[in-house]
């Protein structure tokens, strides 16, 4: 719900930073954010005049700086939360429009001026206020992200774009790498969920780097990630197979030949960094309580998904598969990882390169992971949240 708008919008996906700019587009040189724990400041540094349109949001509470006809330089640095602000965002709109989300701990007004500067340069400066004085509420305790509870904060997915730096992953016959193509369809799927209401995307890597397996887990855990889904794009000798797949953790081996070779070779990615992963590739999945429940609700997740998917192309097996993948092995998170397609089926290598079939794989993903999240709502949530009104409307 939008709660003041200074000049309209609507709030739509974050989409990649990625489209050429035009010739007379201003250019973002910097952000800059103070803050105390009731306000800020954000101050903006451009090349030449803008029309910015602002806004607020709430449900959690947002504002919303677009920059028509605006790009950021290259590695642009985002400030780091503070105060306020518990994240910066920065993404592409349609019509070279530069959007800014900030994410705030409570509801703000927001003012903007912009000022001139030396050689046509601009400073926009936005400041947010703290909320009118309020009733002291009665204390409450501190509760944990996850702990069960009434709340409405957004469900997180972590979005794991498979290989990248030293490990280019599978090579297709015309060249393409499946680095780059996990990293198109990680971007594409992020900006679908931050489009969701009640869903945020954390995307492992925004760049082409490489992690180790645990790393990418790390980061999904420091993210409080309540699901992990990894993107791939499978290679296999036989040119003529094709399709997408869906892979969960293995419990007693795993569902094929095919899912054990697979996982071998995914588990050894580690060794192209010069890192050797714990365990070895070979080691054997020990399961807890916490881990098995999770296996058993990633297993509802990607059968989700395979529904969703085959609705855009041609899905290898209809059934979801399991096999030992490190990069799945996180306890209490629910996880899954994809092949897209595969790259070895030239067919299927030019349609992954295809920003419009990245983005209906995107859109495929998204879909089945809300509809995971919707009929599996985590406590807390604002899906949990919409789900107790429901059934409280219809008893």
């Amino acid at each position: 719900m939008i709660r003041k708008a200074f000049i309209g919008g609507i709030v739509g996906g974050l989409m990649t930073l990625g489209a050429l700019p035009a010739a007379n587009a201003a250019q973002l040189r910097s952000v800059q954010l103070s803050a105390t724990a009731d306000s800020a400041v954000l101050t903006l540094a451009l090349t030449g005049a803008t029309a910015p349109k602002i806004f607020t949001l709430e449900g959690p509470d947002r504002a919303v700086i677009d920059l028509p006809a605006t790009h950021a330089v290259h590695r642009l640095t985002v400030p780091a939360p503070a105060g306020l602000v518990s994240a910066v965002r920065l993404g592409k709109q349609p019509g070279d429009t530069l959007r800014i989300v900030l994410e705030l701990k409570s509801g703000v007004a927001v003012h903007s001026t912009q000022t001139p500067g030396a050689s046509g340069q601009r400073q926009l400066t936005v400041a947010l206020g703290a909320p009118a004085a309020a009733p002291e509420p009665a204390p409450k305790g501190v509760r944990a992200t996850h702990e069960p509870g009434d709340g409405d904060r957004d469900v997180i997915i972590a979005v794991d774009a498979g290989h990248g730096g030293v490990d280019p992953g599978a090579v297709g016959h015309g060249g393409t790498r499946e680095k780059d193509v996990t990293l198109a369809i990680a971007r594409d799927l992020a900006a679908r969920i931050d489009a969701e209401p009640g869903m945020r995307a954390v995307l492992t890597r925004d760049r082409d780097e490489f992690l180790e397996l645990r790393e990418r887990i790390q980061r999904a855990r420091a993210a409080h990630a309540d699901m992990f889904v990894s993107i791939h794009a499978d290679s296999i000798a036989d040119r003529n197979v094709s399709g997408a797949s869906v892979y969960i953790l293995s419990v007693h081996g795993a569902s094929s030949e095919a899912a054990r070779e697979l996982a071998e070779g995914q588990n050894a990615a580690d060794l192209l960094g010069g890192a050797l992963a714990e365990g070895g590739a070979a080691a054997p999945v020990v399961l807890d309580l916490v881990q098995q429940e999770a296996i058993g609700l990633s297993a509802t997740a990607a059968e989700r998904v395979v529904s969703e998917l085959e609705r855009v192309g041609e899905v290898r097996k209809a059934q979801v598969q399991r096999a030992g993948f490190m990069v799945l092995k996180s306890p209490a998170i629910p996880s899954m990882l994809i092949e897209t397609a595969y790259i070895s089926n030239p067919a299927e290598e030019r349609r992954l390169r295809s920003p419009e079939q990245q983005g209906r794989l995107a859109d495929a993903i998204c879909g089945g992971v809300r509809s995971y999240f919707e009929q599996n709502p985590p406590d807390g949530t604002r899906f949990k949240q919409e789900r107790r009104v429901a059934s409280a409307a219809n008893p």
